[in-house]
């Protein structure tokens, strides 16, 4: 069995103590790589020495948490995309969250952000994860606006509606761990085909137990879950979600 965490953030403090364990752990469950995402420009170099300690496994991705941009983030951010674009496999997490930002005069700096970061993918033909939260609308003005073609919804929470909306574009959405105790996210399998989904951790948090950290390796209790709503075999859950993410993020595998 072959598995791909497509999103996580192993630069966390909570995984500082044990980190070495944490990606043996992913090794025996079936991962064959984990996608780590940058945040800000500190936490991209700390995701690019750990990529550098488990080559051709952890790999990266550099955006930035529109909950927490600010001017001087998105001008280093910007920076470093064009000097490690050959380094990164994705640029994300961009997007907005309308959730944590309320006030309207960052709303509107976080939609400027995102546009002009989702722009600089789009020149440079990488792919882009989505953190979108209560602002499904202006994300997908803003994509499309763009013409954006390589897209995926990191730790995809809305209806199924939306979820068809952005397969309809050709996009994917990522499913995260809280499958596992999620009604919400189970429906949401039952009715997606899984030509149009990733799985994801989010690690360390999102876990399938409540209040435990979560770790790349419960991507495979994801593959159990779903295989047994869509009456089919793990293996099969884990062969088709993985090729997906080999493909989209252009991984050479």
């Amino acid at each position: 069995m072959r598995l791909v965490d497509i999103h996580a953030h192993l630069t966390f403090k909570s995984f500082k103590k044990d980190l070495d364990t944490v990606i043996k752990k992913a090794k025996d469950a079936g991962l064959i790589a984990i996608i780590d995402s940058g945040i800000d420009p500190e936490d991209f170099q700390k995701a690019l020495d750990i990529s550098k300690k488990y080559k051709n496994f952890v790999f990266v991705s550099l955006g930035a948490a529109p909950q927490t941009i600010d001017h001087k983030q998105l001008y280093k951010t910007i920076e470093l995309i064009h000097q490690y674009i050959d380094k990164i496999v994705a640029i994300g997490e961009i997007g907005l969250d309308y959730y944590w930002v309320r006030d309207v005069d960052k709303r509107i700096f976080t939609q400027k952000a995102f546009r002009e970061l989702a722009s600089i993918a789009v020149n440079y033909d990488k792919p882009i994860v989505i953190h979108n939260r209560d602002a499904t609308r202006d994300v997908l003005r803003i994509l499309n606006e763009l013409n954006a073609e390589n897209v995926v919804f990191h730790s995809f929470m809305e209806s199924v509606e939306v979820a068809r909306e952005i397969i309809a574009k050709g996009w994917y959405i990522s499913i995260p761990t809280i499958l596992a105790r999620s009604d919400h996210h189970k429906s949401l399998v039952r009715r997606i085909d899984l030509d149009h989904i990733m799985l994801e951790t989010d690690s360390p948090f999102l876990s399938p137990w409540p209040r435990t950290r979560n770790e790349p390796s419960n991507v495979k209790i994801s593959a159990q879950v779903i295989a047994g709503i869509k009456n089919m075999s793990t293996e099969r859950v884990a062969e088709i979600t993985t090729q997906n993410a080999v493909n989209f993020f252009k991984l050479n595998l």
